[in-house]
């Protein structure tokens, strides 16, 4: 077995293997585009595993990102398209394509790398931690409240591009858990149908993106209006959104708001979602919540090392002993010193540590992205705290207050 990047002349072989491992799921500007990006990356690079044959027999492709960790930007090393032969199956080929893809990202500095899992419980056991979460509103339009003005509205137009662009890079630049992807961005946005933008003062505040989506009625002048993204710097852009989705009451069933905001429904004077899914027999659905990357820290020094700031101050110095046990990356799987104080967090050595914190590099990853608190790790006791009265302080130090919000799917 040998795992290397992909050569041009292999682009059959890829593509093969990528369409068995997503039959329903394969974009077709990826196939499209996938001899180009074997000669000139844009996207990602594909790693590839060979049989002694010289097939391919699995294959992932590494992409580049920036994250914001905690109000930092960070490069991120991104893992998507995991793909194992059907004739390789159960024979720890993605496996290993995922410990050579985290060691190549380790080898160029990346101290945090993301995916999107197939099986939450395989990426867990590799490391990966939860992380950033997606709601999905489906409210009638007339449920949606109306602030009687969308004036700042149109759709976007092609010289408005790299503006949009813009827009959505200083959006991410501010928002803990949000990605930059030269590539992805552009795509994710421009490919949609629909774009609407919205202009105030003469500056863009706001934009969203939207297609339609069939329902099943017996008349084809009915469909759902499915918002894929809804990014905007004020309320008085969101007023205008909102009054947009509101007026579609003519031909429009339902709006599938998809957003990271988890009180969007505040904004509907009905949240009910339709689906008629009340799991008590009275109280009606509101909303639904899937997955979004899965988030990991690579090298726990190097991420102590560029993420050196509380969220908010702490009551007294002391030395932190983080015990932390990874079973996929031995370089991690030990014990590091942190000298806290005020808002600072310090790698040291040679301290005695006042306090003991014990846990597996996946609760710790979801812990320091603010996905899950450390009281909620403590009470379930899949993390160890040898003192209690640690616990605020160690939540301000290195956890953070904010959910991670990501739009980009990878």
């Amino acid at each position: 077995m040998e795992i290397r990047f992909v050569r041009p002349e292999e682009e059959g072989m890829l593509a093969r293997n990528v369409v068995a491992a997503f039959p329903s799921k394969t974009p077709e500007a990826l196939l499209h585009n996938m001899a180009g990006e074997l000669q000139k990356p844009d996207e990602g690079h594909y790693l590839g595993c060979f049989d002694e044959h010289g097939d391919l027999i699995g294959s992932s492709l590494l992409m580049d990102f920036q994250l914001n960790v905690r109000g930092k930007m960070m490069d991120m090393g991104g893992t998507a398209y995991i793909s194992t032969n059907f004739l390789h199956k159960k024979e720890h080929v993605a496996k290993n394509l995922i410990r050579v893809g985290l060691g190549a990202f380790a080898k160029t500095g990346r101290t945090v790398a993301a995916l999107h899992p197939f099986n939450p419980a395989f990426y867990h056991k590799m490391g990966f931690g939860y992380c950033n979460e997606t709601m999905m509103y489906a409210p009638k339009p007339q449920y949606i409240r109306s602030y009687g003005d969308k004036s700042g509205l149109s759709y976007a137009k092609p010289e408005e591009e790299e503006e949009i662009l813009e827009f959505y890079r200083n959006h991410a630049k501010k928002t803990h858990g949000a990605t930059i992807h030269p590539f992805m961005d552009r795509h994710r946005i421009f490919d949609m149908p629909y774009v609407v933008v919205c202009r105030r003062g003469g500056r863009i505040t706001g934009y969203l993106t939207f297609e339609f989506v069939e329902v099943d009625h017996y008349t084809d002048m009915y469909h759902d209006l499915a918002v894929r993204e809804l990014i905007c710097e004020d309320m008085e852009t969101m007023k205008q959104f909102l009054t947009f989705f509101a007026s579609q009451t003519d031909q429009i069933e339902r709006v599938r708001i998809y957003t990271p905001e988890e009180h969007f429904h505040i904004f509907f004077t009905n949240p009910d979602s339709g689906e008629n899914r009340a799991f008590d027999g009275a109280i009606q659905e509101t909303g639904r919540k899937s997955m979004g990357y899965m988030f990991r820290i690579l090298d726990v020094k190097g991420y102590f090392a560029r993420q050196n700031h509380c969220q908010f101050p702490v009551e007294h110095a002391f030395t932190l002993k983080l015990q932390v046990q990874d079973d996929f990356m031995e370089e991690n799987d030990t014990g590091i010193l942190l000298y806290i104080s005020g808002d600072k967090v310090l790698l040291t050595r040679d301290r005695e540590p006042d306090v003991v914190l014990k846990t597996n590099i996946a609760d710790l990853s979801s812990f320091v992205m603010g996905a899950i608190p450390l009281s909620a790790f403590l009470w379930s006791g899949r993390m160890e705290l040898s003192c209690e009265k640690y616990q605020k302080d160690i939540q301000n130090a290195l956890g953070w207050r904010e959910k991670p919000k990501n739009y980009t799917y990878f």
